[in-house]
């Protein structure tokens, strides 16, 4: 397999070297500062692009250009250590892609179209997100950090997104992912951002000082472990559909609830859940059988935990009111 090393200086250059990978080369983009957005069609799979020095390499739109790249139909695919910046609509763009890398790039300044996002995935298998930093996407309330749509099994690892105008990580229509390790912190909206999902595992996330909710979940059967939530304008948690689980969570100083429950048949267990504005646990009228256990709730209020459902099972809590 071929390495195939680029140098600034052709408007072209990265866009020649896909040209010319086959299956299993590296493309090998030396620093400086390159002026293109990258089409990496689905006969080009299997290809790496890393930086020769991580975050030297540098992708400039200009504040013309759309997208730093766009994977569309490919598998396989690594970027790895690019610094993108100054794109008016996508960093990374990946559609209908299967086992693509996307590892340590640092993204900013993403806006001027409609809705900007730093990585933006849809209709995708298997793609992996890791220790990517990406900030100030977007402006007026549009623009968030990560956005996946329609995904299944992708996993979202140890990131950094912050100062971000709306979401740090939205995921809608999908099912079977991981948001695992990230850092979210002083976003405008939330801080994860959870629609129409099934079977997702959030865990070992720190959440801190967001514009709306920690994690705002509007779908079923999530699983959130071991986040420490903290700070955020709204809510720590917000469960509005059925059957999700939080446990062995930190969450502290909201504005609104620790967890504010508007669903039915989810399970709250062992958290500790300290000094929030509008209650410890929340659960509203007219919800049901949701369990309420274990936990360690001090100094929330009005209350720790205020049940205004019906047949909700709150059990061997360590309340100090």
């Amino acid at each position: 397999m071929a390495i195939i090393e680029v140098f600034p200086g052709h408007p072209k250059a990265i866009r020649n070297a896909v040209a010319l990978a086959k299956p299993g080369d590296v493309i090998l983009v030396h620093r400086g500062v390159y002026h293109e957005s990258v089409r990496i069609p689905s006969e080009k799979s299997n290809i790496r692009l890393v930086a020769e020095r991580r975050h030297q390499a540098i992708l400039d739109g200009n504040h013309v250009l759309t997208a730093a790249f766009e994977l569309n139909r490919v598998a396989g695919v690594e970027i790895e250590g690019i610094k993108i910046r100054n794109y008016i609509s996508r960093g990374i763009n990946i559609v209908n892609g299967k086992s693509n890398r996307m590892i340590q790039n640092r993204i900013s300044g993403i806006g001027g179209a409609n809705d900007p996002v730093g990585i933006f995935d849809t209709n995708s298998v298997g793609n992996l997100m890791m220790m990517n930093t990406i900030e100030r996407i977007g402006s007026a309330g549009t623009g968030t950090g990560i956005l996946l749509d329609g995904t299944t099994g992708n996993w979202v690892i140890q990131n950094t997104l912050q100062h971000n105008e709306a979401h740090g990580i939205e995921v809608k229509n999908g099912r079977h992912g991981a948001i695992v390790g990230n850092r979210i912190s002083r976003n405008k909206g939330d801080a994860i951002l959870m629609n129409a999902l099934d079977n997702n595992l959030i865990m070992d996330n720190h959440l801190y000082y967001n514009g709306a909710n920690g994690v705002n979940g509007r779908s079923t059967n999530n699983i959130i472990l071991n986040c420490k939530i903290r700070g955020n304008r709204k809510n720590g948690l917000l469960f509005a559909s059925n059957y999700n689980f939080a446990g062995f969570n930190q969450i502290m100083d909201h504005h609104g609830s620790g967890i504010d429950v508007s669903s039915d048949f989810n399970d709250i267990q062992e958290n500790r859940i300290e000094q929030n504005g509008k209650n410890g646990v929340l659960i509203h009228s007219p919800h049901m059988a949701n369990f309420v256990y274990r936990n360690r709730l001090s100094n929330n209020q009005p209350h720790n935990i205020q049940d205004s459902g019906v047949n909700n099972n709150i059990v061997q809590n360590d309340s100090e009111e």
